[in-house]
């Protein structure tokens, strides 16, 4: 997505923005809906522009532990801090900060939006709570029954049970 620089200095409330996932940049996920929505408000401050909104999309995520594909909506704000390259600024650790050149005709939002989204994965996305992945012998789910034998798995350190202290 890239906004026009003249846009930046008029500002605008709540707009809507449809943006195609095929534009953002390439991070590994699956998007289920090909549209991301983002409603964005722009405002000009005393030497830097602030987009804030929130980006709408669903995303299929690999459960970790039956590994069926899940659809999840995601709802992510948007904090962002727009800089000139020649003005000077605080650091502010609550928003993202992009900087642009006036000469430019547009400020490329695509690589920060896609990190965003790529960010809001979790660390092991789930089908359910109460997914109890595979069979480790046959492969099957284990919400469905199995005519596995459940065997005993014997490890190196089953010797050390016999060890008397």
């Amino acid at each position: 997505m890239k906004l026009k620089v003249s846009e930046l200095y008029l500002g605008f409330q709540n707009k809507v923005f449809e943006i195609s996932s095929k534009n953002l940049a390439d991070r590994g996920i699956v998007y289920k809906k090909e549209i991301i929505i983002a409603k964005l408000s722009l405002i000009k401050e005393k030497n830097c522009f602030c987009l804030n909104g929130n980006l709408e999309t669903t995303v299929e995520y690999d459960c970790v532990r039956c590994l069926k594909k899940n659809p999840n909506k995601i709802n992510i704000p948007i904090n962002i801090l727009i800089f000139e390259k020649t003005m000077e600024h605080q650091t502010r650790n609550d928003r993202e900060i992009i900087y642009f050149n006036k000469s430019n005709d547009y400020v490329n939002l695509k690589s920060i939006f896609s990190d965003l989204i790529a960010l809001a994965e979790p660390i092991q996305p789930l089908c359910d709570k109460k997914c109890t992945g595979l069979c480790p012998t046959c492969g099957i789910e284990k919400t469905n029954s199995c005519n596995c034998n459940k065997r005993t798995v014997f490890t190196a350190w089953d010797k050390l049970k016999d060890l008397q202290i």
